[in-house]
């Protein structure tokens, strides 16, 4: 092959790269334009804790350990963080903070 026909095949090919490029990229600039849906079975409201005496009054002692301990709801990644490895190897002001947020090892750690 000539070196001006190399020239012309590599010219083409990044204008017709160039083409395709720019139609895929404005195709994803108005697909993150659209609203994403509403997952089906959420109200639209925020979750609020219901510790109230009624509902309380209905809940098993074994239940109710288990949301106090961190495991009520959540599912994976959302228990309590309590074994002895965990504990040794944190400071006396986190475990005061989680003890006091009743997080028992949920919460994020401070900053700083």
């Amino acid at each position: 092959m000539s070196r001006r026909s190399t020239i012309a095949v590599l010219t083409a090919g990044l204008a017709v790269g160039g083409v395709v490029g720019l139609g895929l990229g404005l195709a994803n600039v108005a697909g993150a334009a659209a609203p994403s849906p509403t997952p089906s079975g959420t109200t639209g409201r925020p979750f609020t804790s219901n510790e109230t005496p009624a509902h309380e009054a209905t809940e098993s002692a074994a239940r109710e350990a288990a949301e106090n301990s961190g495991h009520g709801f959540g599912g994976p990644g959302f228990g309590s963080n309590e074994n002895p490895a965990h504990e040794k190897s944190e400071s006396a002001a986190r475990e005061a903070q989680e003890t006091a947020s009743g997080s028992g090892g949920g919460a994020p750690p401070p900053v700083g």
